[in-house]
């Protein structure tokens, strides 16, 4: 659950910024690139959280309860 809400969170703030940068922008190059860049860096956390998801163990950091 830890992995969704840090991966979400930053996803969500490279987002609104994205979508704000692409409505009141303006439509300048230097723009465009900054845009580009906010796009890769929420394709990059996608990437490294659903990454980070399937190989992290859920519940790893909790103590393991004996079996009884």
């Amino acid at each position: 659950m830890k992995t969704v809400l840090i991966t979400g969170s930053i996803g969500m703030i490279l987002g609104f910024a994205g979508t704000l940068l692409t409505l009141f922008g303006g439509g300048s190059v230097r723009l465009e690139y900054v845009e580009f860049a906010v796009a890769l860096l929420l394709l990059l956390v996608m990437l490294i959280g659903s990454y980070w998801f399937v190989i992290v163990e859920p519940g790893k950091d909790k103590e393991k309860r004996p079996t009884s």
